[in-house]
């Protein structure tokens, strides 16, 4: 995916230690020095004199950022490269860049400001829900896990790049002074990889007409809440978009995933996911006891007569499933027991079949209702 390279602002977003990092994997050299002010790294090259580059020993000196900028432009006339490209390389090396092009009009110049608040939150909810499933896989969450918000905090949103409205997340992959697991991957590249496994399966299950290939691999791909998040990027099919990544050179991204670059994203992708989504969500009816607190009553006509709908909704806090609201259609006993558990401010207790389908929780063929007074 094609960005545009404003050469200021990648120049801010490099670091001592990306540059570091840059010049040690190009084959520069760190030399010893008494000065604890400064850093000399000394490239080998076909002449008496090898090339020195001198760096800030670290970013606490007030002209840090002037010296790094000094420095990129001292590699550029060595490389004999335009700056905007040595700066992508040294940004390219250590970060993961997650890109979406949105597939607007060619003359527009805008879009809705309600409309990009929602793409921003459903790419956040992209990398929030693939955070959860690098904690604990499952196939549906009712809520964000504990600490899966935490892991955003690597993330950062970028300058969106022009074509057809580009948005950049990026992610610094490694850190100074990070220890990494010699054999595993941080943690940030492994929900990044996740996204680019299930974009590729996504694609895979639309070619074949075959959803199971998606489903069945929520473990190492994408979840009902990333599913959802993927289609609301696209407002749930009303724009088409492409999704991208552009991935550290510093780290080799596993086998399956290495040669994914970009997949465009449409009608048939969101009605996929969708799809997907609904059935990673269901759970099948089991015999359950829930107990929790009526948030919500209502019958349009006398709860005593015999044709009258009467639903409860329940707010239960379950051991396996988390906080879920539960709903419930009661005959005029137990509707009046739980306007009972209601008006008391007490808890109710009701036995059936526990079951989801979609986002809805419901209890059926419901044998009791009691006001618990525990």
């Amino acid at each position: 995916m094609n960005r545009f390279r404003d050469q200021s602002n990648l120049l801010g977003r490099i670091s001592l230690y990306d540059i570091r990092s840059y010049l040690e994997r190009l084959g520069w050299r760190r030399t010893t020095t008494r000065n604890n002010k400064w850093q000399i790294f000394r490239l080998q090259v076909d002449s008496p004199n090898p090339l020195e580059l001198v760096l800030p020993a670290d970013d606490h000196f007030t002209d840090t950022r002037a010296r790094i900028d000094q420095a990129v432009f001292s590699i550029g006339q060595v490389e004999e490269r335009p700056i905007a490209d040595v700066c992508a390389d040294i940004v390219g090396s250590n970060t993961d860049s997650l890109l979406i092009r949105l597939r607007v009009s060619n003359d527009a110049t805008s879009i809705p400001i309600g409309d990009a608040s929602k793409h921003v939150k459903a790419m956040r909810n992209l990398l929030l829900y693939s955070a959860c499933s690098e904690i604990d896989a499952k196939p549906h969450y009712e809520q964000p896990l504990p600490n899966a918000s935490d892991l955003l905090s690597g993330f950062e949103f970028c300058h969106t790049f022009s074509g057809s409205f580009g948005f950049e997340v990026s992610n610094t992959i490694t850190k100074p002074e990070q220890v990494d697991d010699l054999f595993d991957a941080p943690i940030h590249r492994k929900m990044v990889e996740r996204i680019a496994r299930g974009v590729l399966l996504l694609e895979n299950s639309v070619s074949r007409e075959e959803p199971n290939v998606l489903i069945e691999a929520y473990e190492f791909a994408l979840n009902a809440r990333m599913c959802d998040a993927m289609a609301d990027i696209g407002l749930d099919g009303k724009i088409a978009f492409d999704l991208g990544i552009d991935w550290a050179s510093s780290v080799t991204p596993p086998e399956d995933v290495v040669l994914f670059k970009e997949c465009f994203i449409g009608e048939p992708q969101i009605n996929m996911l969708r799809f997907v989504s609904e059935q990673l969500k269901i759970v099948k009816p089991s015999l359950d006891r829930i107990v929790g607190y009526v948030v919500n009553l209502h019958c349009a006509t006398n709860p005593g007569d015999g044709d009258a709908k009467r639903t409860v909704a329940v707010k239960v806090d379950h051991n396996l499933h988390g906080l879920i609201e539960v709903k419930m259609s009661l005959g005029p006993e137990f509707y009046l027991r739980s306007i009972d558990a209601h008006s008391k401010g007490k808890r109710l207790a009701a036995s059936g079949q526990l079951q989801r389908k979609g986002n809805t929780w419901s209890l059926e063929s419901i044998s009791s209702v009691d006001v618990n007074d525990v």
